[in-house]
């Protein structure tokens, strides 16, 4: 009875009005992933480790028979380009004459490594290697679970829910990331202050010794929120995992979901540091220490399983329904 109203809904076959039918929709389906074991944090969650996805990563964990037209969709390591979200997951065309994964994903950091506008704004070398070596950690979790999904799958009804990435928030959420990754401390509410800083001289994207100090502060990451504890080392208030261990406020949240991310990127800027203001300015200090690292790596290894399983939700409805 649920599928036929969903299906209903979202095929225009009921006479209702556009918005009373999505919020219908969200309302429906929110309960449907809810009964699911699914958490409010699932659009979250699973564009987080969507976000850097290919072709390659999706054939190893989940399909191997994956091509380019797969409906997965992942945010533009190209920065240069105003595409934001790619609706396909791309080729990543790691370097098969390694044998080891290990020097693929090495390769795959250092072959681009002199590109100024390639996957990250704000993260060094070293920090890119430490992300593809983390995505890969999550991406491994959510096969296990992917694995389980194939012998007691979800219902019809839970992956309509799942897998429709307007209505469940995915794509608001690839699309503040992709923004967040882009123009660090764009959600900041002080990002014309923070623009003026770097013409200034201000080394914004990781500070130099001999270069003017930032104010106190700036040492936020690419997600919602502080954090009360645990408090890193000074500089190091990263958090690296987009989304901070406490939940979004509820205010930013249903913000996000009704924003309008078209239109030209300059403008689509603008209105999302004015509009869509969460405190994030953006990684102060760049990973140069022992200590910094294990502050990341506690970050890193809290993750609540949950977010892969949810993953491995999307990612099995999505291929196989």
């Amino acid at each position: 009875m649920i599928g036929l109203l969903i299906a209903a809904l979202a095929s225009n076959c009921l006479a209702v009005p556009v918005d009373l039918r999505t919020d219908l929709l969200k309302s429906v389906c929110r309960d449907e992933l809810k009964a699911g074991g699914l958490t409010d944090l699932f659009a979250r969650n699973v564009a987080h480790r969507l976000h850097s996805i290919s072709v390659e990563d999706i054939q190893k964990y989940f399909s191997a028979s994956v091509g380019e037209e797969n409906n997965i969709p992942t945010v533009n390591k190209d920065l240069g380009s105003e595409e934001r979200v790619l609706p396909h997951a791309p080729h990543t065309e790691y370097d098969d004459g390694f044998t080891t994964d290990a020097l693929k994903y090495l390769d795959l950091i250092l072959r681009n490594m002199d590109k100024a506008h390639y996957s990250i704004t704000n993260f060094s070398v070293l920090e890119k290697i430490a992300h593809v070596l983390h995505m890969n950690e999550m991406w491994s979790r959510a096969h296990s679970h992917y694995q389980a999904l194939l012998l007691r799958p979800p219902t019809p009804e839970m992956c309509l829910c799942a897998t429709n990435t307007d209505l469940n928030g995915i794509n608001q959420e690839l699309n503040i990331l992709a923004l967040k990754i882009k123009y660090p401390g764009i959600t900041s509410g002080e990002y014309e202050k923070l623009k003026e800083m770097g013409k200034q001289g201000y080394e914004l994207d990781g500070y130099e010794l001999d270069a003017p100090q930032p104010p106190a502060g700036y040492d936020v990451d690419y997600s919602y929120g502080k954090l009360d504890a645990p408090q890193p080392p000074p500089g190091y208030d990263i958090d690296y995992t987009y989304g901070k261990m406490d939940n979004p406020s509820a205010s930013f949240q249903e913000k996000l979901m009704e924003f309008d991310f078209t239109g030209k990127e300059s403008e689509v800027v603008e209105r999302v540091s004015k509009d869509l203001v969460d405190g994030d300015h953006g990684m102060a200090k760049h990973l140069d220490s022992e200590e910094g690292w294990a502050y990341w790596k506690e970050k890193m290894t809290g993750m609540k399983e949950i977010g892969n399983y949810e993953l491995a939700v999307f990612m099995y409805c999505k291929l196989n329904q």
